[in-house]
Formats: C-alpha cells, sequence, structure tokens
C-alpha cells in the first residue's frame, strides 16, 4: 500500500510541476517576446505595453484610416494594424489622430460615462473646406479610433457649424457607410 501511495504522490507532484512549468514558460516566452519587440511588460497588468517611433511606422497603421475604392467608387474605413498593441487610453489615441496630415486636430475635453467629449481646433477647415466626403471620412476615422477604447461607445464633437460638418454626439453607427462593401 505504501508503494501505492508513493507512486500516487509521485505522479500528483510531476503534474502539478508540469501545469507550473507550462504557465511559467508562457508567461516567459510573452516577456521575451515584448521585450525583444521593443516593449515593455507591465507586470501589474501582466501585458506588453509597446512603445514606437512614430517616425519610423506609417502613421495609418495606429488608427481608423480611409481608403479608396477606385473600381467602386467609394471610400470605406479599415482598422490600423498597429492600433490593437496600443494601451488605447483617450490622449494617446487623440495624439495619433493629430498625427494626420488634415489641418484640423482634435482637443480633449473629458469623458462622461461612455461618451467622450473633444473639440475640433481648425474647425473651419473641417467645416467648410474639405468638402463633404473629407469631413465625413475625418469625422469617421475619429469616432472609429476613439471607440476602440472600450469605455468609449459616443464621441460628442464641440465645433462651429458648418457645411460639411457639425456639431454632435456620434457613434459607430453615424459611419456604416464607410463600412467596406
Amino acid at each position: 500500500m505504501n508503494k501505492k501511495v508513493l507512486i500516487g504522490t509521485l505522479i500528483l507532484v510531476i503534474i502539478i510541476i508540469s501545469i507550473f512549468g507550462t504557465i511559467w514558460t508562457r508567461n516567459f516566452f510573452a516577456i521575451d517576446s515584448c521585450l525583444d519587440s521593443g516593449g515593455s511588460w507591465n507586470y501589474e497588468l501582466n501585458k506588453c505595453e509597446k512603445y514606437y517611433d512614430f517616425n519610423s511606422v506609417i502613421i495609418t497603421e495606429f488608427y481608423w484610416h480611409t481608403e479608396s475604392d477606385t473600381t467602386r467608387n467609394y471610400e470605406f474605413l479599415e482598422k490600423g494594424k498597429l492600433l490593437d498593441s496600443l494601451s488605447q487610453t483617450p490622449n494617446e489615441l487623440i495624439e495619433i489622430l493629430n498625427r494626420r496630415t488634415a489641418k484640423s486636430k482634435l482637443e480633449y475635453i473629458d469623458q462622461s460615462s461612455d461618451t467622450i467629449r473633444i473639440r475640433i481646433i481648425e474647425d473651419e477647415y473641417l467645416g467648410e473646406q474639405m468638402g463633404s466626403t473629407g469631413a465625413f471620412c475625418f469625422l469617421g476615422e475619429t469616432v472609429f479610433t476613439l471607440t476602440e477604447n472600450n469605455s468609449i461607445k459616443y464621441v460628442n464633437i464641440e465645433m462651429n457649424y458648418g457645411s460639411h460638418a457639425s456639431p454632435r454626439i456620434y457613434s459607430r453607427n453615424d459611419f456604416k457607410e464607410l463600412m467596406k462593401k
């Protein structure tokens, strides 16, 4: 009977060591991969925080951006491949959106519940000079990118009324036309 207990205990110990060894190995390789790619491992959140030299990467990889289908003659939104690698705080997303070439820039005001409030700087350019399609695409990119943050569902945009864009609360539903067909 002692032999059976000893063998059973040994098997149980091997199973426990295997489970913890697998977890440790998986965690080790996740941390190693993060550090190799230039990121920093956040031990409290148990996730990789990547820092990019935005000058060395195409900035559209970090936000929802508009592409053009010249065959069918329509614009559509495409998610940037590196957007999920960001922490996606409102300030970080706004900083990235402000790297777009458009004259109009965003200013964070506040966030209440599931709605972020922003102001458009150079709103006359957005509302009067970008044209209807340009303004619609700019707003679509802005709303889709900011709502990547799980706590944000709506974007309250403050600006002066223009011919092509106006202040109001937007959601992704307002830009269904920009989804790829």
